[in-house]
């Protein structure tokens, strides 16, 4: 009775729905070249519409929506009746749960690494963490829900062009402006851990670094750089991570199809964001993530892979300071 409620309901919402992914394709299409990320917006749109189904409550995504490059009012809205219609008809479809069951396809890996990196947050939280800072934070809004009024100091780092749109979107959307601390960096004139002490960010303080969708746009050098400059944190330190396989990216077995099918996305919609790097996931794929994080001093707490156990096609890391013997 509840799948066909649910039924119901979308043949009178699915042509709004499909209108509302059309004048998103089209407003990518011509805001190209703007230097504002793309690739943040689906994390966004996930999170409304887990919002909207009453999954993962997050008001903050619901205030800033309708002023994020391409959405709107009526996309927002539309967007949001794809949870609105779970919500209404009760329906518990295994390809919509939140959190999705595992392994997490590749369909629902933006669910799956959201609930797992809020679950890292409260784990670091309660071990006492005092700042949070996102790296490529995008339009996450997180430091107005989850993080907010949890005695941490918020840092969201970004390059110009982009959080200069999310202030806006911030400001317009009613949301404090002081609720995280802005940092802006080209990483040309200074390093993301220069621009972020420089704005306030207290080196001896245990803090939580989140990289959410964001090493693979990385090249090697850059990700070892800044993984380095982590382990170097105050003791009591984690961060947290997603990655894909190193497969994936090169188009090697067994993931030729997802590289196809990935890359030929990104090149259509966010030319400016190629996927760049990624750590092979065949054999033992958590042993390799052991070995690799042990190579820049950061010790493995939790590994979740992206797809089949056997074969991910990436996966979710939450990683600590390496202690010192």
């Amino acid at each position: 009775m509840r799948l066909l409620l649910f039924i119901f309901l979308e043949v009178w919402l699915l042509p709004v729905q499909i209108l509302a992914f059309v004048l998103i394709a089209v407003g990518v299409k011509r805001g190209a070249g703007t230097g504002v990320t793309v690739t943040a917006g689906k994390p966004h749109d996930t999170r409304h519409i887990l919002h909207k189904a009453g999954y993962r409550p997050d008001e903050a995504v619901n205030q800033i929506g309708p002023h994020l490059p391409h959405r709107g009012p009526f996309v927002h809205w539309a967007l949001g009746t794809v949870g609105l219609a779970l919500r209404w008809s009760g329906w518990d479809s295994a390809s919509l749960r939140y959190p999705p069951d595992r392994p997490a396809p590749i369909a629902l890996f933006v669910h799956r690494r959201t609930w797992f990196f809020d679950q890292c947050l409260e784990r670091a939280i309660q071990d006492g963490v005092k700042q949070v800072v996102i790296l490529g934070a995008g339009w996450d809004v997180r430091g107005w829900g989850l993080l907010a009024d949890r005695g941490v100091e918020v840092f969201e780092v970004d390059m110009p062009a982009t959080q200069a749109v999310k202030k806006q979107a911030v400001a317009a959307g009613g949301l404090p402006m002081d609720a995280v601390r802005f940092v802006s960096t080209d990483f040309m004139e200074k390093t993301w851990l220069e621009a972020i002490t420089e704005a306030g960010f207290d080196a001896s303080l245990p803090t939580f670094f989140l990289l959410e969708g964001l090493i693979y746009y990385l090249d090697d050098a850059s990700i070892e750089a800044t993984l380095r400059d982590i382990a170097a944190a105050a003791p009591g330190s984690a961060l947290a991570f997603d990655y894909l396989a190193l497969e994936v990216i090169r188009g090697e077995e067994p993931h030729q199809k997802l590289h196809e099918q990935m890359v030929g996305r990104m090149e259509r919609f966010a030319p400016d964001e190629p996927l760049l790097s990624g750590i092979s996931t065949q054999g033992d794929a958590k042993g390799t993530m052991v070995e690799w994080l042990a190579g820049v001093d950061l010790e493995l707490v939790e590994w979740e892979p992206f797809g089949s156990e056997t074969d991910p096609f990436g996966g979710l890391v939450f990683a600590a300071v390496a202690v010192e013997a």
